[in-house]
């Protein structure tokens, strides 16, 4: 009786331990098993050569290719595959290809290479990019080029320019919504200054879809896309063009006011994001909620530096003049963590505040040369322009230091999330 009992416990304790054997073991979660795969570290040099980084392993690509041109204004498109080169004064787009591809479930990196075709148009200047359709507005004939990075990779691709609008020669903006809509502005030729005044929604033929003319200020600067919802920037209000042909305004709200510096000219939007974000150079940041009709303040104050959304949308990255970093939740624009953080200089904040009001507006449509964002992690751009920082952006704390080959003038966000 006794030899059985002890066969059961034996064969008990054994089960028991099959069961512990089994348990398994969860893996902690660090930078190299957090960050994709697909992405890249783009960074220039300051005669405009290009290298991309693969921040997983350290691997440095400075490829064959012309450099980019001095001067140009250089943005990632919405895939993460494809930078537009905007170069305002010569009136000419170029399309960069990093050779990063998604397809959803996997991805692929092919050759690093300028695209043959390029938009030529007079002063290219505002751009706007929602689900992988690229609008810039061009101040010189008021004008607009079309470029669908669904098209680019083949050989037939080329931009389209839309002229003869009938909205004037002035400094404007549009940006593409759902059904290959264009929300343009248009400027009233018996009000004075370079500014428009309201805005229509036009289809790919030029015809206007829709046009409201109670919608309207003394001046708008600034827009932005999230396929569903087009806002601009204005004096008074924000005005709104959402796909289903509805044109409205948004009062502005206290503490914006009409007058320099004081009403939203930035406007930036996240095609994964309802809430668009607002910046005024006195006042601050605003996030706007064209569903609801309404806007509100969610940082008050006039340091920001820069500001622009994560990689999936899902957080915006405020830098203050004094270099301290917010991160908000992009929904709800509560600050989830903020840091005071060493970062490669730009320019003298207060040389910046002493720019002309539109073109510091313009220029804080471009996201900062220092920082940049995957989905989980922020890249910034050391002192020394040397290291690039790797920080965690739950905590801002650093993960992971790269080091850069020569120093760098500035640094982007390329490729894709797939962890």
């Amino acid at each position: 009786m006794k030899k059985r009992a002890l066969a059961i416990l034996s064969l008990s304790f054994l089960a028991f331990a099959c069961q512990e054997d089994e348990t398994p073991i969860i893996e902690q979660p660090t930078f190299e098993n957090q960050e994709s795969e697909w992405i890249r570290i783009v960074s220039w040099d300051a005669s405009g050569r290009f290298s991309m980084m693969n921040p997983l392993t350290g691997n440095v690509n400075t490829p064959s290719v012309n450099p980019f041109a001095e001067g140009s204004r250089n943005y990632i498109s919405p895939s993460g595959q494809y930078i537009t080169s905007v170069e305002r004064g010569p009136g000419v787009v170029r399309f960069f290809d990093t050779g990063i591809v998604n397809h959803e479930d996997h991805g692929h990196e092919y050759d690093i290479r300028w695209l043959s075709a390029t938009a030529e148009a007079p002063l290219p200047t505002h751009y706007s990019a929602s689900k992988g359709n690229i609008v810039i507005f061009n101040d010189g004939d008021g004008s607009i080029t079309w470029a669908r990075e669904a098209t680019m990779e083949t050989p037939s691709f080329q931009p389209v320019v839309l002229g003869g609008l009938g909205n004037e020669v002035h400094h404007g903006a549009a940006t593409w919504l759902n059904g290959n809509k264009f929300a343009v502005t248009f400027k009233s030729p018996d009000i004075p200054g370079a500014l428009p005044q309201t805005i229509k929604l036009l289809d790919a033929n030029k015809s206007v879809l829709a046009e409201n003319a109670a919608v309207n200020v003394s001046g708008i600067h600034g827009d932005a896309s999230n396929g569903e919802f087009a806002v601009f920037g204005g004096t008074t209000a924000v005005l709104v063009a959402r796909a289903n042909n509805e044109i409205f305004k948004i009062d502005n709200v206290a503490p914006l006011e009409p007058t320099s510096g004081n009403w939203m000219g930035t406007i930036k939007a996240h095609d994964n994001n309802a809430i668009f974000y607002g910046w005024s150079r006195n006042k601050g940041i605003f996030a706007i909620d064209p569903a609801a009709k309404s806007m509100r303040n969610v940082y008050s104050g006039d340091d920001v530096a820069g500001y622009f959304f994560s990689a999936d949308g899902s957080k915006l990255i405020v830098q203050r003049a004094s270099n301290e970093v917010l991160v908000l939740d992009a929904t709800s624009g509560n600050t989830i963590v903020q840091a005071a953080i060493p970062v490669a200089a730009v320019e003298d904040f207060s040389a910046r505040k002493s720019r002309d009001e539109l073109e510091t507006y313009r220029l804080m449509n471009e996201n900062p040369p220092v920082l940049t964002s995957s989905e989980r992690y922020l890249y910034v751009l050391s002192p020394s322009r040397t290291q690039i920082d790797v920080l965690d952006l739950a905590d801002l704390k650093t993960v992971k230091t790269m080091t850069l080959s020569s120093p760098a003038f500035t640094i982007m966000r390329v490729g894709f999330q797939t962890k």
